[in-house]
């Protein structure tokens, strides 16, 4: 009798071991990532618990990762971790009604604060719906789609947009959401943003005509094959000024201010696109309420050194480098105290081609001739480079006869595939 139930011990426990390693083959197997942006279906963990009321899962990509990799494309630039961080996020789902997006109905909604989205991945967001749209899901020969919007650092405080009336289940629809605008008063030119605003820097995306897959109660956006996720975007682009002199130049220089063109920054832009980044074109989306008026970006600081360096020409972009490369080329250079890094603007997207003036004066070596002031101008190659999510380095630099010497690293489209001075998706 004890031997039988020793063996019979022993049965149980090569089951439970079989068991376990059966589990760790598949959770590691949902662990990887499949190409194109695609999200493969998640193992349930053992220590998943079902909901008592109907839920969904949604993936959200952060907004430096984009959702397709694209063979060819060489221009992603990292951002900072500030540039990265979500301190709010709000999310909603529609039940999509075709013949009246306006009218299309809230199933879902959560606002959840300083999340963190994975480097390698997504982040996964999980909210409750309502009880008539999980039936509906359930009873439908059809699956219904929905429509999804998510908006992270959006605020009163750096967007002069409220979430407070669209929070409420039932009571918003896309058509409330779709008008939501930054101002023009936000990451523009009457107040420049030169510093990353406590709320964060504004991002968005928007999923459309998605499918829901699952079995009550836990649903997820997507087909029983692939997930769906909402690519993030951030609303606003980053312009940069960095200069230097040569060794050898010995006159007194000094940049006294940098100005950015009238009628080529709309007053305000809509915080959500009409469709996923990556299909929408164009990639900007801004209201018809005219342009801003010509201003002073940045006026630097009387005494001011520009840095001096042997090679300034070896910062220049080479039509080779990749955004990244160069960025990284730059970053070192200003960390060395070889260039000057003279300011950081976040703006508003633009489809004008965004140009103006940057000031200066030079005193010539050896002489007691009062400063002479003069200017040079910059200006982007295209109209509509300046969409939403892109940065732009104007770099210039200081030779021996005192003029100023510019190398404008300018922006292209997301989907054309060049390789000449692009840098993007920072």
């Amino acid at each position: 009798m004890k031997q039988d139930k020793m063996r019979g011990d022993r049965r149980y426990i090569w089951r439970w071991l079989s068991g376990m390693l059966m589990l760790l083959l598949l959770t590691a197997c949902s662990g990887s990532s499949s190409e194109g942006g695609e999200v493969p279906v998640p193992v349930p963990s053992p220590s998943d618990t079902t909901p008592d009321k109907p839920v969904l899962k949604i993936y959200i990509f952060p907004p430096n990762r984009p959702a397709i990799t694209r063979a060819g494309d060489l221009g992603n630039v990292d951002a900072s971790a500030e540039e990265n961080k979500i301190h709010s996020l709000h999310v909603w789902v529609f039940d999509r009604n075709e013949s009246d997006l306006s009218s299309s109905k809230l199933v879902g909604y959560i606002s959840l604060g300083n999340l963190t989205l994975s480097e390698s991945g997504t982040g996964e967001v999980t909210m409750e719906i309502t009880d008539d749209f999980a039936n509906k899901i359930m009873t439908s020969d059809t699956r219904p789609k929905v429509d999804v919007y998510v908006a992270a650092n959006v605020s009163t405080g750096n967007c002069g947009i409220s979430f407070e009336t669209l929070t409420k289940k039932g009571t918003t629809t896309e058509g409330q959401l779709e008008p939501l605008f930054i101002g023009s008063g936000y990451f523009g030119v009457t107040s420049p943003v030169s510093g990353i605003p406590v709320d964060g820097l504004p991002m968005s995306g928007v999923l459309k005509e998605q499918r829901i897959a699952g079995t009550s109660p836990v649903f997820r956006v997507g087909t029983e094959q692939k997930l769906a996720n909402v690519q993030l975007v951030r609303a606003v682009s980053k312009m940069r000024f960095v200069f230097c002199m040569s060794s050898t130049n010995n006159d007194d220089v000094a940049v006294n201010s940098i100005s950015l063109d009238g009628s080529v920054l709309p007053k305000e832009e809509y915080l959500f696109l009409t469709d996923d980044y990556n299909k929408v074109t164009p990639k900007w989306s801004i209201k018809d309420s005219g342009y801003e008026d010509a201003t002073t970006l940045l006026t630097i600081p009387s005494g001011t050194t520009i840095k001096k360096n042997d090679d300034p020409y070896s910062y220049s972009y080479d039509g080779n480098s990749s955004g990244q490369d160069y960025e990284k080329l730059i970053n070192q250079g200003v960390a060395d105290g070889k260039l000057s890094d003279l300011g950081t603007f976040y703006l508003r997207e633009s489809d004008k081609k965004l140009a103006g003036t940057i000031n200066y004066s030079i005193t010539p070596y050896g002489t007691t001739t009062q400063n002479e002031k003069t200017s040079t101008a910059y200006a982007m190659k295209n109209a509509g480079d300046f969409s939403r999510n892109h940065t732009w380095i104007v770099y210039g630099y200081f030779v021996t006869n005192g003029v100023l010497q510019l190398n404008v690293v300018e922006l292209k489209d997301w989907e054309i595939n060049e390789t000449d001075r692009e840098i993007y998706n920072w």
